[in-house]
C-alpha cells in the first residue's frame, strides 16, 4: 500500500498534536509547582487548560471520546475522523485513560488504512447510505 499525501498529512497531524499534549503535560500538569500555583488567590493563566485537562483525565472522558471518535471511523470511514481517533486515543494513553483510549485510536487506525472502497463492517454496511460512506481514495 502506497502512502498517499493525505496519509502524509494525517501523520504529521497525530505527530504534532500528540507532541503538543506531550510537552503540556510535561512543563503544566506533572510539576508539582503548578499544583501549588493553581490553588492560590490569583491563579496564573495556565490554570485554566490544566483544570481542564485534569477534569477530563478523572472522568475518563479522553478514552471514551477515543472510543466513540474510532467507532464513528470505523462505521463512516471519514479521514478526519479517524485521524481525530487516533490523536485522541494518544491522548487518552497519556491522561491514563488507555482502556478506551487505546480501542479509539486501534478503530480509528483501523478505518484509516481499510482499503479505499471497502464498505463499513458488519451488518450495518448496508444500512449506511452512499452519501454518508467515505470517496474512495485516489
Amino acid at each position: 500500500m502506497k502512502l498517499t499525501k493525505r496519509d502524509l498529512t494525517g501523520i504529521l497531524a497525530v505527530l504534532a498534536l500528540s507532541g503538543a499534549m506531550f510537552a503540556f503535560r510535561i512543563w503544566f500538569v506533572e510539576p508539582r509547582a503548578w499544583g501549588t500555583a493553581c490553588v492560590g488567590d490569583s491563579p496564573p493563566a495556565m490554570c485554566a487548560p490544566r483544570a481542564g485537562l485534569i477534569w477530563l483525565q478523572h472522568y475518563g472522558l479522553w478514552g471514551i471520546g477515543a472510543l466513540v471518535l474510532g467507532i464513528a471511523g470505523v462505521l463512516w470511514g471519514r479521514f478526519a475522523v479517524c485521524v481525530a481517533a487516533v490523536v485522541l486515543g494518544i491522548m487518552a494513553v497519556m491522561n491514563y485513560n488507555a482502556t478506551w483510549g487505546m480501542l479509539g485510536a486501534a478503530l480509528g487506525a483501523w478505518g484509516w488504512i481499510r482499503p479505499p472502497g471497502t464498505p463499513a463492517p458488519g451488518r450495518l454496511a448496508g444500512f449506511i447510505p452512499p452519501s454518508l460512506r467515505a470517496p474512495p481514495r485516489r
